[in-house]
């Protein structure tokens, strides 16, 4: 199994998020999982053992900008990934893993991200 996970954007949050990667470790041993988050996440997200690789968010937080979002999404189709996690709650946030194709994208459904998330 393949895992995206859209990361969030403050450093109490990521640390907190490897119970996440821990969990879903020993629920799929085998998984395979990435991180997209901001640049400065990375030296965080090398330190925990269950992250494969950090990929790097290239927007600012609140940045919208659909455009690269879209490209984005469609760079990530070729990683053939299986699930992601969206941890950030915003609908922008879900825009990535919509727009990769990912089959099962799981988040909080707050937002208006209904058809986002499945």
């Amino acid at each position: 199994m393949k895992i995206l996970v859209i990361g969030p954007s403050w450093v109490g949050d990521m640390v907190m998020s490897q119970t996440l990667y821990i969990t879903l470790k020993k629920q799929y041993p085998d998984a395979t999982i990435d991180v997209m988050a901001p640049a400065w996440c990375k030296p965080i997200l090398e330190r925990m053992p269950e992250v494969n690789k950090a990929l790097e968010m290239p927007l600012g937080h609140g940045a919208f900008k659909l455009g690269i979002r879209y490209t984005l999404g469609k760079a990530l189709r070729e990683e053939g990934y299986d699930h992601a996690y969206i941890l950030p709650n915003s609908a922008k946030s879900a825009l990535i893993p919509f727009f990769a194709k990912i089959p099962v994208r799981t988040g909080w459904k707050g937002e208006m991200r209904y058809g986002l998330l499945k």
